[in-house]
C-alpha cells in the first residue's frame, strides 16, 4: 500500500529560513575569526583544553599587572634619586664653605645663610611628591614628612632646639650674650642635649612624620623589594644636625673658639651625611636594576605565554578564508531557494 506524503511550501520555506540563519551565524563567526585571528568561540572549539587557555591568560594578566606596577616604582625611584642628587650637591657646597671658614674665621654671615639655604633644600627634597604621594614618607606616603623649619609659627624641631638652648645656657640663641658661651660648654651641649634632639623618639616627635618602614613592592611573582628610603634614615638626621647647628645656635655672635667647636662638629656630621647619601643612592640604584631585570624577565614570560595562547586559540586564516567563501556561496543558494519558494502558488500546480 502506498502511503501519501504531504509536503507544504510553508514547511520548506521555514526550514530554508532556519538554514539561512545558521549560515549567517557561521559566516559572522568566520569573519570574526578572520579579523581577530582567534576562534570566535574558544570554549566550544577547545573543549577540555579551555581551562588551559584560561589559566594562561590569568598568568598573563598577573605578570602584566606586576610590570605596570614596576613602571610606577621605577618612576618613583627616579624621582627619589633626583632629590638625593640635589641634596648631595647642596651638602657638598656647604662642606666646601665650612672647610675654609675654619681656617680663616671669616664669612660668618655667609656661612649662616648657606646653612639656612641647605636646611631649606633638605626639607624641600624630603617633601618631594609624585602624583600626590610623598617619596620619602615610607608607607605613610600621603603624609608630608617634614614641616617648614623656618615657618611661622616655628616648627616643632626649631622650637625644640631653642628650648634646649635656653635650658642649657639661660638665654635665647639670638641673644648677643651668647658670645660668653665657652667652647667646652658648647661641646658638651652639642654632644648631649643637642644630639638628643635627633634621637629616634625625638626625630619622630619633632621633625619627621614619615614611617620607619619603607615601601615594599612586588617586582615579580616570586620577589619583593624595598623601593623607597624614608626621611627617618640617619643620613638625613646627620645633615639636619649640621645645618641647624650653624643656622640655629646663634653662630654669628659666638666667640671664635666656640665657633670653631660648632664648625668642627658640623663638618664631621655633613661629611658623614654625604658618605651616607652615597650609600642610600647606591641602594636605590641596585633596587632600580633589580626592577629593570625583573621587567626583562616578565617580557620573556609574556612572549612565551602569548605563543602558548596563540598555539591554542589561533585559527588558520587560509582555511577561514575558504570557509567564508563556501558559506557565502551556500548563503546565496539558500536565498535563491527561498525566493523560488516564495513565488510558488497552487495555481502554478493546477495549470501545469
Amino acid at each position: 500500500m502506498i502511503t501519501p506524503t504531504f509536503i507544504s511550501t510553508a514547511s520548506l520555506s521555514s526550514e530554508t529560513k532556519a538554514s539561512i540563519a545558521r549560515i549567517q551565524q557561521r559566516l559572522v563567526d568566520a569573519q570574526t575569526e578572520l579579523s581577530t585571528g582567534r576562534y570566535a568561540d574558544v570554549g566550544m572549539t577547545l573543549g577540555a583544553q579551555t581551562g588551559v587557555s584560561v589559566s594562561l591568560r590569568q598568568d598573563m594578566d598577573q605578570i602584566q599587572s606586576i610590570k605596570d606596577t614596576n613602571s610606577i616604582v621605577l618612576t618613583r625611584m627616579q624621582g627619589s634619586q633626583a632629590a638625593l642628587n640635589t641634596l648631595a650637591t647642596t651638602s657638598q657646597s656647604f662642606l666646601n664653605a665650612l672647610t675654609p671658614a675654619q681656617s680663616t674665621g671669616s664669612i660668618k654671615d655667609t656661612l649662616v645663610q648657606q646653612a639656612q639655604a641647605s636646611m631649606q633644600s633638605l626639607q624641600d627634597q624630603l617633601n618631594t611628591s609624585l602624583d600626590g604621594q610623598y617619596l620619602f614618607a615610607g608607607i605613610n606616603s600621603d603624609v608630608k614628612p617634614m614641616d617648614d623649619y623656618y615657618g611661622d609659627p616655628p616648627s616643632a624641631g626649631a622650637q625644640a632646639i631653642k628650648n634646649a638652648f635656653v635650658a642649657k645656657f639661660g638665654m635665647s640663641p639670638d641673644d648677643p650674650n651668647v658670645s660668653s658661651i665657652s667652647a667646652s660648654d658648647m661641646q658638651d651641649f652639642l654632644n648631649n642635649e643637642f644630639s638628643n634632639l635627633f634621637s629616634d623618639a625625638n626625630w619622630s616627635a619633632n621633625w619627621s612624620a614619615a614611617s620607619d618602614k619603607p615601601v615594599n613592592s612586588r617586582i615579580s611573582r616570586t620577589e619583593t623589594a624595598d623601593t623607597s628610603v624614608t626621611a627617618n634614615d640617619n643620613t638625613f638626621r646627620q645633615l639636619t644636625q649640621a645645618f641647624t647647628m650653624i643656622s640655629g645656635l646663634g653662630f654669628q655672635n659666638l666667640n671664635s673658639a666656640t665657633q670653631q667647636v660648632v664648625m668642627q662638629q658640623a663638618t664631621q656630621l655633613v661629611s658623614n651625611g654625604i658618605g651616607s647619601l652615597t650609600k642610600v643612592q647606591s641602594f636605590l640604584g641596585v633596587t632600580q636594576q633589580r626592577v629593570s631585570d625583573s621587567n626583562d624577565q616578565i617580557d620573556t614570560q609574556i612572549d612565551f605565554l602569548n605563543k602558548s595562547i596563540d598555539g591554542l586559540e589561533s585559527v588558520d586564516t587560509a582555511a577561514v578564508t575558504t570557509k567564508i567563501s563556501d558559506l557565502s556561496t551556500a548563503l546565496e543558494a539558500a536565498y535563491a531557494v527561498t525566493n523560488r519558494l516564495s513565488n510558488l502558488s497552487i495555481m502554478d500546480y493546477l495549470t501545469s
